[in-house]
């Protein structure tokens, strides 16, 4: 059987294209400032008014498309997403821009909890192939937002940044007019009707390893998303780089995320424990991400430490994506947890890129907000350390053949 159908190469699709709605803002982040005149924490809610609508929408989200359906999921969030980019295009003001990108932010959750579900779904009766879609789709922020702040820099040159939201919601509309298309093979293809909505109870919504992987993918989230946000003018005003080059490097550091999600499965497949390697990411990227915003260091090794964060940081999200069905209880609870996934990850961005914005020109510098890196990471590793304990369960009642670990096949 092929790895990717209709099915699954427009749900990949659809999730590149809502990370490039997050990969366009940090290249032009500069220009915006400069024509709308907003400061550094008004550009900071910007940036991540996008990630509003998932920290907020995240769970109720899985939940709404546990039942109506991730198809139509899909199709709503590409709508939302291109209308969000569209009205962007032309905002007047940065209000006005925020308002528009928290329509994105609807958009881009509804995608993001939508597309992994169908992915389970395609490979219901293969569990190999689903790992490997899923391996797939943890590659999608990286994928999208890096080749969107690669020939973000071209497009800006010429046309402007309201021309690379325009650009953005022309390739959303097509699509989704691809989608529109798929639609009917799409709802014959699908998966028997999902239970009644008052079949899910408050233990579906409470499963601890649900939400301790959420955590931990927060964490990741707030730390990855300040490196990606604010390397390419950190770089320019305080590492000596053009603003050419300073987007490179964050591209760079982007796309190898890549190498991060692609690693995960060879290294999970040859027995290291899932909370081993999250514990890892985050210690690894606390470090290295307090050294990359701090003064007085060679720019070259914080331009290194910025890549490596990024890229060996992309074990944490194909590890917790994979998590999720392997603990789900039962088919319908992979979107809710795909759903908690996105709530906690956004709430991390939503929250810890201004956040360091404001720490940093309250205490006068960089040098004091980057102490917020090392004590998110903290806050990482002890939801790791507790997840240990559930994972050895899993693990556990998998070898012998329990009822409850068996579940996850059906999925």
């Amino acid at each position: 059987m092929k790895t990717l159908d209709s099915r699954t190469a427009l749900a990949l699709l659809a999730g590149c294209l809502a990370s490039a709605q997050v990969g366009k803002v940090p290249p032009a982040l500069a220009a915006i400032r400069e024509q709308l005149g907003v400061g550094l924490i008004h550009a900071g809610w910007i940036a991540t008014a996008i990630n509003a609508a998932a920290a907020m929408l995240g769970v109720i989200v899985g939940l709404a498309l546990a039942r109506l359906g991730a198809e139509r999921g899909l199709l709503a969030g590409l709508l939302l997403m291109g209308t969000g980019s569209a009205l962007g295009a032309a905002a007047p003001d940065g209000m006005t821009l925020i308002a528009s990108r928290a329509c994105e932010g609807a958009g881009f959750v509804l995608v993001v909890v939508a597309a992994p579900s169908l992915l389970a779904a395609a490979a219901a009766d293969d569990p190999a192939r689903r790992r490997r879609l899923l391996t797939l789709w943890s590659c999608y922020m990286p994928t999208g937002m890096g080749l969107m702040m690669a020939v973000a820099p071209l497009l800006l040159q010429r046309y402007g940044w309201r021309g690379l939201w325009t650009a953005n919601a022309v390739a959303v509309a097509a699509c989704l007019l691809a989608a529109v298309l798929l639609h009917r093979r799409l709802a014959e293809r699908a998966g028997p009707r999902p239970p009644p909505l008052q079949m899910f109870t408050r233990a579906r919504l409470t499963q601890p390893a649900f939400w301790l992987m959420g955590v931990c993918f927060g964490s990741y989230a707030a730390t990855w998303f300040m490196i990606a946000t604010w390397l390419p003018s950190f770089a320019v005003e305080h590492m000596g780089y053009t603003a050419e080059h300073a987007t490179w490097l964050t591209a760079v550091a982007v796309g190898g995320n890549i190498l991060g999600n692609l690693t995960t499965g060879p290294l999970l497949a040859r027995g290291v424990p899932r909370w081993t390697l999250l514990v890892g990411v985050m210690v690894m990227m606390g470090g290295l991400g307090w050294f990359v915003f701090t003064a007085g260091y060679d720019p070259v090794l914080r331009s290194v430490a910025a890549v490596v964060a990024c890229s060996a940081g992309g074990l944490l999200p194909a590890a917790v994506m994979g998590g999720i069905p392997l603990h789900a209880h039962s088919p319908a609870d992979i979107a809710i947890g795909n759903g908690i996934l996105m709530q906690c990850s956004n709430l991390g961005t939503f929250v810890g890129v201004p956040a360091i914005a404001a720490l940093a020109t309250a205490l006068g510098g960089w040098d004091g907000g980057r102490w917020l890196i090392p004590l998110l990471a903290g806050v990482g590793v002890a939801a790791a350390w507790t997840f240990r304990g559930i994972e050895r369960r899993h693990d556990a009642n998998s070898l012998t053949g329990s009822p409850a670990a068996t579940l996850v096949e059906q999925t």
